[in-house]
């Protein structure tokens, strides 16, 4: 990245370090302004949405140019994703939310639920004796599966807060 100096990029390896993994100062945020000054503009982010975009990007653990860029395509700083996946649209959680609960791996509640249509189906003639066992000692998909977040930040207006208490 031309941007960033170098400073990124841990040297001799190649491999850069991606941004939600850098520190807060190496994030590059913008300072914001004061309250008195936004409280002015009635077109500021502040005086629509009620929070700082650089406080919003730093909760997420993305760019300020993230969240307005979410205000460009979905018309909210709270919608992460343009449309929820078959299984929050079905049972308000993540597959890897349901994968912790199931003992299973989000690829095999894809599955589940793209063929049955529920995550929840049981084969009432087969239980694999080795489900919700770790096979490898090198390799566990807990912690190895990217843990998605849910398409809706809690402060949508469309949040399904009393089906997610307690995620």
């Amino acid at each position: 990245m031309a941007t960033d100096k170098g400073q990124n990029w841990i040297r001799g390896t190649g491999s850069y370090t991606e941004y939600r993994y850098r520190s807060d100062s190496d994030k590059d945020y913008v300072k914001s302004h004061s309250l008195a000054t936004l409280g002015d503009n009635p077109d500021s982010f502040y005086s629509k949405w009620g929070i700082h975009a650089t406080e919003l990007a730093k909760q997420e653990g993305v760019h300020t140019a993230t969240i307005h860029m979410r205000v460009q395509n979905y018309g909210t700083p709270f919608q992460r994703k343009a449309k929820p996946t078959l299984c929050e649209k079905l049972h308000n959680k993540t597959d890897y939310e349901l994968g912790m609960e199931l003992s299973l791996h989000p690829q095999g509640i894809r599955r589940k639920v793209r063929v049955y249509g529920t995550a929840y189906h049981e084969n009432p003639h087969h239980e694999h004796p080795l489900r919700g066992k770790v096979v490898s000692t090198r390799y566990d998909w807990r912690t190895d599966v990217k843990k998605t977040k849910f398409w809706l930040h809690p402060s949508h207006e469309n949040y399904p807060h009393e089906a997610r208490k307690g995620l």
